[in-house]
């Protein structure tokens, strides 16, 4: 899918709700059109929850989990400790759910240590899981099942606030 031509999605710049509603729309009918259906979906919050709710719509699935999990600090800087969940109940083992086919969501699969925290956490739980991200860095496309464009630019959201 082509960006809008006015928009630049890299360099910081500030990318068109408009645009990455057509991106998690591409996502979605990816996804149906591969005829995997998950039975659950997780958003990785915070980035990953407004495409996994969107998804979420689009792929019929009213199962939906969130996880918090913190991997920069207030200023955009990586944490020394790596990605950590944040305080709060991990997903599914707390709840005591348990589901065939997850489907991971996330806004970029930038160093992969986020998604990799969070994949190891809901394996156990789980018969299949796929990821979803709209953003993959260069080195990271094998990360996701599904992504919307590979970036190697720090990208600016429209749901995340200017600083």
């Amino acid at each position: 899918m082509a960006p809008d031509s006015s928009q630049s999605l890299n360099s910081a710049a500030t990318s068109s709700w408009n645009t990455h509603i057509q991106a998690i729309n591409s996502l979605g009918e990816e996804i149906l059109a591969s005829g995997w259906k998950p039975t659950a979906i997780l958003g990785i919050s915070r980035g990953g929850l407004i495409p996994a709710a969107m998804l979420s719509y689009i792929l019929d699935v009213r199962v939906i989990q969130s996880i918090r999990v913190q991997h920069y600090d207030e200023k955009n800087n990586p944490l020394d400790s790596g990605p950590q969940f944040v305080a709060g109940p991990e997903p599914f083992a707390s709840r005591h759910i348990e589901t065939d086919r997850l489907l991971v969501v996330d806004d970029i699969v930038d160093t992969g240590e986020t998604l990799k925290l969070v994949l190891d956490a809901v394996r156990p739980h789980v018969t299949e899981v796929k990821v979803a991200a709209l953003y993959v860095r260069s080195n990271k496309q094998t990360a996701a099942d599904w992504f919307w464009r590979v970036d190697d630019e720090w990208v600016v959201f429209p749901w995340a606030p200017e600083r």
